[in-house]
């Protein structure tokens, strides 16, 4: 094991809790845990911290495709976070690349092979390599990120789903979803095959059977990983726990204390249900729960750079606009009933491609525009408010939270 000296001069970490000059957790008062050496710090030693929290930045860069924060902020960050694993990084008898033990923030307990880091060293061995291919970078770590790749250790899981590590089960309430990053926000693991779907759904379903720890932000993450799954009303339920249990009166939501990350986890998991653009394909309406037929969205930005709009009418959609900010590859599930045509924005035919699953590949240039409508329809494409089909929730009366 290399001493922590010998990280320094190629790694970083950030812990839970800084200062604003991002001191180590360690050192500020009911801070929480630093970022430790793996096996050697105990108690607690949390290393994907700074891992995740560049997640948020590939994503701003995969909703711009602006390649200078690649180049100035991604590039360089993520390299010397996921240097830091690979100090830790040993072999075992499997011949996979293991690593020592590490903790999974706030279950409690360091677990060799713990989901919260070996997921995320996946997802950031990847995204390296895709992020020097777009640069034209050539590093000298790129056969080492290849070799994570293909050699990482399993994601430990037993007869209910995912663990927190090799050492551990999920065996408590817990109100975070560390152990499953993979399924959600990273995708991952996203149900390709029946088992896999199967083991999403099993380790979701463990994950909020216990109760007692369960927090706002449980439901939003459930309502997410439902999302994906395209269990709209699933979806719904979940955000229902979570304005029934946990939004106050006022519409604010607290736990010891004000809690931003919850309402806009929130937020985001409406998002996930009205469209998803992970993996290179735009998926429109993907997870609506049937009280949902009539729904309108208008320049909503996805990854690649897209501005989305489509209209949903009596349970079915009418059409769909896409916006290229960037010249990006497009494909788009449009969710439309039987042949299509796609029209650009003077209303001329658009070649495309039927990529199969109700997806086409269309070719659009920065500034263009495609129009995907049912062959011979020609909806109403005026953008309009939609009628509410319910009496919405008079917050602060009695009987009202």
């Amino acid at each position: 094991m290399r001493p922590r000296i010998a990280c320094r001069a190629d790694s970083l970490g950030v812990p839970r809790t800084t200062d604003p000059s991002l001191v180590n957790g360690a050192s500020v008062t009911d801070g929480g845990y630093g970022v430790g050496i793996p096996g050697q710090d105990p108690p607690t030693p949390e290393v994907g911290n700074l891992t995740w929290a560049l997640h948020n930045v590939w994503l701003s860069y995969r909703h711009t495709m602006d390649k200078s924060i690649l180049r100035d902020v991604l590039f360089p960050l993520l390299r010397k976070a996921i240097n830091y694993y690979l100090h830790f990084l040993e072999p075992g008898a499997d011949g996979k690349l293991h690593l020592p033990a590490t903790y999974s923030p706030e279950y409690g307990g360091n677990s060799k092979d713990c989901n919260y880091d070996l997921m995320l060293l996946k997802w950031g061995c990847r995204t390296l390599l895709g992020t020097a291919e777009l640069l034209g970078v050539e590093d000298e770590l790129t056969p080492r990120w290849r070799e994570v790749g293909s050699r990482l250790a399993a994601y430990p899981t037993d007869a209910n789903g995912y663990m927190i590590g090799a050492d551990i089960p999920f065996a408590k309430s817990h109100r975070h979803y560390s152990h499953m990053l993979a399924v959600y926000p990273l995708y991952e693991v996203t149900g390709r095959t029946a088992d896999e779907r199967a083991l999403i759904e099993k380790s979701l379903a463990h994950w909020v059977g216990f109760e007692g720890a369960l927090q706002g932000y449980t439901f939003t993450g459930a309502a997410s990983m439902s999302a994906l799954l395209g269990k709209g009303e699933d979806a719904l339920k979940y955000l229902g726990q979570l304005m029934a249990r946990f939004i106050q009166p006022n519409t604010m939501y607290k736990e010891s204390g004000p809690v931003i990350e919850t309402p806009l986890s929130a937020a985001q998991s409406l998002h996930d249900m009205v469209c998803q653009s992970w993996g290179d394909v735009i998926r429109v309406f993907p997870a609506l729960p049937a009280e949902w037929a009539d729904l309108v969205v208008h320049n909503f930005r996805t990854q690649g750079a897209f501005l989305l709009s489509a209209v949903r009418e009596g349970g079915a959609t009418r059409w769909v606009r896409l916006v290229s900010e960037a010249g990006a590859p497009c494909v788009v599930r449009h969710g439309i009933s039987g042949a299509v045509e796609v029209r650009d924005g003077r209303g001329r035919p658009l070649p495309y491609e039927d990529v199969g699953g109700g997806a086409v590949r269309i070719a659009l240039g920065k500034g263009e525009s495609a129009l995907v409508t049912a062959k011979g329809d020609r909806p109403d494409l005026r953008i309009a408010p939609v009628e509410p089909n319910a009496a919405a929730a008079r917050w602060g009366l009695p009987g009202n939270s």
